[in-house]
């Protein structure tokens, strides 16, 4: 049998992040203290929410941080157990400095847990992007953990997200070896949930780019952001929990699943003309990803 942890303080970096929110709720609703590390992104829905959290919940506490100032991860982490690093770029991914600065981030964050006796262990955010991108996807039967996207291919088709998401993650592994840091990583699909167009729209857009390719090669999928927040949480509490986890509910494969998408989306979104009035289409592309090691998470009985 797997052994829990048990209750006591996580921080999540950056808080303010669409993942990073719910897995805050979730973490409150389950009892653990929570610093809440926000990075100064301008205007944000869900800083406010959180500072507004703040001043009900005695179990939650808020820290300004810049992920490029390893001292204020520093103070963060203070009496912090765990670390779950959500590291996206609210403006989305349009450039390569976007790329450096979520490595160099991610770079920052493993460090300052090596340097922090209090973890036991980081819960990487990382993304499906970080493995399904490179020039012969479309042959492989099994796309699973032990893949990773070609970072000469991303730079070529200019995918950032996918870029940002690969060489952060590959980063972090490094560094999180050479440092002995536990660490485990999550890799969702496409996240949708409540109020994903409004609170996190740039980022949504930025994996979507590429989707046609993604969709013909069986490897687009989506996710529920509260399953995603809970797949996380349970990383953390498993201690048998290791390596990389594929997170998704959906393969989008069908025409049908293409629509479905499209209408979670909306108004990022828009139908295409030709499906306002009808639905049609019969083309259905081969499954390649495989989540049977999230699935055993999950269930709670699982090895390596």
């Amino acid at each position: 049998m797997n052994q829990e942890k048990t209750i006591s303080c996580c921080c999540v970096l950056d808080a303010s992040t669409y993942v990073g929110f719910w897995i805050l709720k979730r973490l409150l609703s389950r009892g653990y203290s929570v610093h809440a590390a926000i990075r100064k992104n301008g205007e944000s829905v869900l800083e406010e929410k959180i500072r507004d959290m703040e001043a009900n919940e005695e179990r939650l506490e808020v820290y300004d941080v810049d992920v490029l100032d390893y001292q204020s991860i520093l103070i963060s982490l203070n009496n912090c157990n765990a670390v779950f690093c959500c590291l996206d770029n609210p403006e989305g991914y349009d450039e390569e400095k976007e790329v450096d600065l979520e490595v160099r981030g991610a770079i920052n964050v493993v460090e300052a847990c090596a340097r922090t006796e209090s973890i036991e262990k980081i819960v990487f955010s990382s993304s499906l992007t970080a493995a399904i991108w490179r020039d012969n996807i479309g042959t492989q039967k099994d796309v699973d953990e032990k893949c990773w996207s070609d970072l000469d291919f991303c730079l070529k088709k200019k995918l950032w997200h996918a870029l940002a998401k690969t060489q952060s993650e590959k980063a972090a592994w490094a560094l999180a070896m050479d440092r002995m840091v536990n660490m485990v990583s999550v890799n969702p699909g496409l996240i949708v949930g409540p109020s994903v167009a409004q609170h996190n729209p740039r980022p949504t857009m930025s994996y979507l780019k590429g989707a046609a390719q993604m969709y013909e090669n069986g490897v687009l999928a989506y996710v529920d952001v509260e399953f995603v927040a809970d797949v996380h949480i349970r990383a953390f509490e498993d201690t048998s929990a290791c390596g990389r986890y594929f997170c998704f509910n959906q393969i989008v494969n069908t025409e049908e699943e293409a629509l479905k998408l499209v209408q979670t989306l909306s108004p990022l979104i828009h139908m295409p003309p030709r499906h306002e009035k009808e639905m049609q289409g019969s083309e259905v592309y081969e499954e390649r990803l495989r989540n049977k090691k999230l699935n055993k998470l999950v269930e709670a009985g699982f090895a390596c």
